[in-house]
């Protein structure tokens, strides 16, 4: 089964985005550091071992060297402000990573959103197809890619964009393009 290329990034730049307030809280010394950035991890990495991708494996390791000092025999200091300490040398590492499995996926998406914006605009433009309130925005939907599939001189393009997405992932990339302004009402 493809697994959806759309939903990873799109998961995987909103755990990103929420980086920065985990960093604030080390940087004031909050107690909730720790109990935030912790659950974060978890969630990155079983998104990357959802998407099999093997970045998972490198944040896992980053997680394990969070939770070495839990099991270190010295003592010195205590083992939340050494965990702490190390958390926050990873982050930057755990960010990198985390990147570092997103840039393929998101460059193919932004590759396929391009072709998308292409495809919308050549259709929208020919008045081939005509939008119509009463229906929704699924049977326009239907119709573009249909016409896109079907028509010798698109069928280029679609096939590209084939190749980067699942048709699930082009039908909801189309849903988010499109503008139902640009296929007047029949």
């Amino acid at each position: 089964m493809l697994r959806s290329t759309l939903h990873l990034v799109r998961q995987l730049s909103d755990q990103l985005l929420l980086l920065p307030a985990i960093v604030r809280r080390f940087e004031r010394k909050s107690p909730a550091a720790m109990a935030d950035l912790m659950p974060w991890i978890d969630r990155c990495e079983d998104l990357l071992s959802g998407h099999r991708m093997v970045e998972a494996a490198q944040v896992a390791g980053f997680k394990a060297r969070i939770l070495a000092p839990a099991f270190d025999d010295d003592r010195r200091g205590t083992l939340r402000r050494r965990q702490q300490a190390i958390a926050i040398a990873l982050v930057h590492d755990l960010q990198e990573a985390i990147q570092q499995g997103l840039r393929p996926h998101a460059a193919k998406m932004q590759q396929a959103r391009d072709l998308a914006r292409q495809l919308l605009q050549i259709v929208a433009q020919s008045g081939a197809v005509r939008y119509d309130p009463g229906h929704g925005i699924e049977p326009l939907i239907d119709q573009v890619w249909a016409l896109c599939i079907a028509h010798e001189q698109l069928k280029p393009m679609a096939a590209q964009l084939r190749a980067l997405l699942s048709n699930d992932d082009i039908r909801l990339l189309l849903a988010e393009e499109i503008d139902p302004l640009d296929f007047p009402d029949i």
